[in-house]
């Protein structure tokens, strides 16, 4: 189980998982065509029906719900060929074939709010949907393909598509009626009136729109490349070795782009046009640096700014650096290297080049030399603050920060030496370069100002050249270190990675068709005993012996192993290569160690212990989220069983045997469940924020439980009313964070009859409404209408007790019955919930006359009606008809881990 309410380490697993899903996704859908095109093999099938499983779970998690649908849809094909031990159709292999592909056109994270109440205003049901509004390219589109001198595009050169209309007034119909008297709506002309079709509109965007014509490409002698705009493209001239399409995947990852190009022709060829932010060289091209390194200069005598140049080399001597130099590059870098870390040294490079004006302080009293100073180096492009009285310089640096500072030797009240002394005692200006600007010619005073902590001195007068370049060259130095400090990965006291770095590690790892057959896992090591120490000696104690502790671990790290701090008392170890009983060894070895091990604290020692999950890579884990998970659930395990220091997971189905019901508890002690959102809109007018809410359970073995099954298990186990109070408690975490961001939410929570039984639930809830100082109208609990009628008594003093305490009241699963109408004169509510039987199918226009009388006599009680399910524009336009006031379906949205929808405008 991860972290409880870490969002850093949730962002963390995030962010990677989303780096590497299209490798991954490429790799699933390259997978399925060669089993559709070739050999059947099940083996291979079902390999392939579990990565879709697991990455269509996770990409639902994490708000990738397009990606997730798709996938869900490759694997219901997949599913009964795999039950059933059938070959497939050719429709069969079609079907898969299309899907997969369709998989990549909507495997991009979600914009921050995924759609707007304006994209479901629908017509009425016989009006036709007006086109989507024509996609045009971006300017200069050419040039990404072409290397010859591209014209802008204009209306001019190419039909400039008609104006789209801003508004168009839709009329309402009731009842099948012309003229019946209704208001026109007035909607915006954004908005998707057939999302039916909704897959047009992936085609539109996928699809050649009107753009460059041929004539609009003109071949002439590029004079001089444009001035470069901080992209970060990368010209590579690299090979077909595995290094090169690595580090291109890398550095793609890592948000640059790369152009890969196979022949020193094709860099200058391309170099002739465009300008990129880098060039790299790799190795199979070194020994031609020298003649590239000649053509590179010419290159930068034709740009504004730097044209840094990389090079990889297969030696590290003398002869290879000094070759190096020569040819102009700036960075060297010998091989061998892993790829992910030769990324970090290019984006140290290219985050160099691209970053803001040096900062340079000047400490000078003459105001005449300060200015001179000031000019020069503003002149210079950098950025300076000039310090006349020296007395303040400590209070301006906490200010200005700079990357440099530029003093003179001798100053009133505080000499140049003194107040360099005092600086150099802060910690966060101890690696500041000091440079003193004197007119001092003593060589002896010289040494003093260095040894009380200067870097450089200049004599006066100094020419601005040599200013400009002793200032540069040591700003620039001090910020590559800095950076350095922070990119590099690796502590070099502990030799433990950073947290994220490993997780992204991981998920490259994960990446991997074969992982389930290449060896490799996870070791999540708990250390207790620790907290004992922290309670006693304090945080000041307490992290040095965590940081002993890493040290330890880390020393049981192969080279091609990595460890990191996971938590505040936990670590994880990440091997690429040891088999299952390699790993259980390797942690069998730790725990003895670390178990007699004895943590110096002053005076005092304090003996720790160790519990430890192992996890290996199988086809089940999706992701490192989940592969996390099963190490911290196998160490769970390990410390509720005595003795065991260390335990292997092995994945178990939920429906084998009590596994389900095992699954519940497990999830009710460490927060297991998941919860899903699904937007509730208004059909009218500019809504709430409001959300459904849908439990899920995801099982060892990747298989998602849905919320009726996890029902069904815990009724009979007795714990319903668990899971009702775990609901309602995250839910009321979500509206407090939500408040505190001041966008203000309701959700519906589904509640089971067994919750009216429970005596102190009320009072409960009311404690929970008071602590986390929420609205109780922000909470809307869901009754279903037979476990109304099933408990009546019972159910209509649970919801008067909702209503006096401020929390809305929900009938949910309504129907048309004479019983249910007599209710509505009986049951204080405030919504009512539609059975799906009338969104289902054709189940709107099969009741449509009852459907009216239900949500007539709703009105008239003064309820609000929700429909749920909705799945098509056509269901929600007759819904509209019919005075349903909410929908709540996928046509809205598919539920999603995240609240992301916007709610901030609709149709009127």
């Amino acid at each position: 189980m991860l972290p409880k309410d870490d969002s850093q380490q949730s962002a963390e697993l995030r962010q990677a998982f989303l780096r590497h899903l299209p490798r991954r996704i490429d790799a699933v859908r390259k997978r399925g065509h060669r089993v559709c095109r070739g050999v059947w093999d099940v083996n291979t099938v079902t390999l392939l029906y579990q990565d879709v499983q697991g990455l269509a779970g996770a990409a639902g998690r994490y708000g990738l719900l397009d990606a997730s649908e798709r996938l869900y849809q490759v694997e219901r094909l997949l599913e009964p060929l795999i039950r059933d031990l059938r070959l497939p159709s050719a429709t069969d292999r079609s079907a898969i074939e299309s899907q997969l592909d369709a998989v990549l056109t909507v495997s991009e994270p979600p914009a921050p709010s995924v759609r707007s109440v304006r994209d479901f205003v629908v017509p009425a049901p016989e009006r036709p949907g007006v086109p989507l509004p024509v996609l045009t390219a971006p300017e200069e589109y050419w040039r990404r393909f072409s290397h010859r001198e591209v014209a802008p595009m204009t209306s001019e050169t190419h039909g400039a598509p008609p104006p789209a209309p801003s508004l168009i007034v839709v009329r309402r119909e009731s009842d099948g009626a012309e003229n019946s008297g209704h208001e026109p709506r007035i909607v915006n002309a954004g908005s998707l009136f057939a999302l039916d079709a909704a897959h047009s509109e992936a085609r539109t965007r996928a699809a050649p729109v009107a753009s460059a014509t041929p004539e609009a490409v003109v071949d002439k002698p590029a004079e001089k490349p444009a001035a470069r705009a901080r992209t970060g493209r990368i010209f590579y001239l690299s090979d077909i070795a595995p290094f090169g399409r690595e580090l291109t995947q890398s550095l793609g990852q890592l948000g640059y782009a790369v152009d890969r190009l196979e022949s020193p022709e094709e860099l200058k060829e391309m170099l002739g046009s465009l300008a990129p932010d880098l060039i790299v060289i790799d190795a199979g091209f070194f020994e031609q640096v020298e003649h590239l390194g000649e053509f590179v200069k010419r290159v930068r005598q034709r740009v504004s700014g730097r044209l840094p140049l990389l090079a990889f080399a297969e030696h590290n001597d003398l002869n290879a650096r000094l070759k190096a130099m020569r040819a102009g590059v700036d960075t060297f870098i010998p091989l061998p290297m892993p790829a992910h870390e030769a990324s970090l040294r290019v984006r140290e490079l290219l985050e160099a080049e691209t970053d803001n004006p040096f900062k340079v302080m000047i400490v000078e009293d003459d105001r005449a030399q300060a200015l001179f100073a000031e000019s020069v180096l503003r002149k210079a492009g950098m950025e300076t603050q000039v310090v006349g009285e020296p007395l303040e310089t400590l209070d301006q640096l906490e200010r200005f920060r700079p990357d440099l500072v530029l003093m003179d030797l001798y100053m009133p009240n505080i000499s140049g030496m003194e107040l360099t002394a005092i600086i150099r005692e802060r910690d966060q200006f101890i690696n500041t370069p000091i440079v003193f600007l004197s007119g001092e010619q003593d060589s002896e005073k010289h040494f003093e100002a260095l040894s009380a902590g200067g870097d450089d001195f200049l004599a006066k007068p100094i020419r601005p050249k040599f200013l400009i370049s002793a200032v540069n060259n040591r700003a620039r130095r001090a910020r590559l270190m800095a950076r350095k400090r922070v990119l590099d990965p690796k502590d070099p006291t502990t030799g433990l990675f950073h947290r994220t770095f490993v997780i992204d590690r991981l998920n490259e790892l994960l990446a991997h068709e074969d992982r389930g057959r290449r060896g490799g896992g996870v070791l999540f090591i708990e250390v207790e005993g620790t907290q004992a120490l922290r309670e006693q000696k304090g945080l000041a104690a307490y992290e040095p012996a965590m940081r002993q502790l890493g040290a330890t671990i880390a020393s049981f790290a192969r080279p091609d192993e990595l460890a990191a701090r996971y938590g505040d008392s936990s670590f994880i170890l990440l091997s690429a290569a040891r088999d299952d009983s390699g790993l259980e060894v390797l942690a069998r070895q730790m725990a003895d160690r670390l178990g007699g091990e004895l943590l110096e604290t002053g005076q005092s020692s304090v003996k720790v212990a160790a519990r430890i999950g192992v996890a290996g890579f199988t086809a089940q884990v999706a992701d490192a989220a989940d592969m996390l998970n099963a190490a911290e659930r196998a160490c769970a395990r390990a410390r509720s069983q005595p003795g065991a220091s260390v335990l292997v997971w092995r994945p178990e189905a939920l429906s084998t045997g009590g596994g389900l019901t095992d699954a519940i508890r497990r999830a009710l002690a460490e927060d297991g469940f998941q919860l899903l959102f699904q937007p509730i809109v208004s059909l009218h007018a500019t809504g709430e924020e409001q959300y459904e809410v849908l439990l899920r359970l995801r099982g060892e073995a990747g298989e998602v439980v849905g919320a009726q099954q996890v029902l069904d298990a815990a009724r009979s186990a007795g714990l319903t009313q668990e899971i009702d109070r775990w609901c309602l408690a995250r839910c009321l975490r979500v509206i407090e964070e939500r408040k505190r961001q001041g966008r203000p939410v309701r959700l519906f929570v589904n509640q089971t009859v067994e919750s009216t039984l429970d005596g102190e639930r009320v009072g409960w809830l009311r404690q929970m409404l008071e602590t986390r100082r929420v609205a109780p109208d922000a909470l809307a609990l869901e009754l279903k209408l037979g476990d109304v009628l099933a408990k009546m008594r019972e159910a209509l003093a649970f919801f008067e007790a909702m209503r006096k305490l401020g929390v809305r009241v929900v009938m949910d699963e309504y129907d048309g019955g004479l019983t249910a109408l007599q209710l509505l004169g009986v049951v204080a509510t405030d919504y009512v919930k539609l059975s799906d039987r009338y969104t289902r199918d054709n189940g709107i226009a099969l009741h449509s006359d009852e459907l009216r009388t239900l949500v007539r006599a709703a009105h008239d009680s003064g309820r609000l009606v929700i429909a749920p399910k909705v799945e098509n524009a056509q269901s929600a336009a007759l819904l509209w008809t019919m005075g349903v006031d909410l929908i709540q379906g996928n046509f809205v949205q598919q539920p999603g881990a995240e609240l992301g929808f916007d709610f901030s405008a609709s149709a009127l």
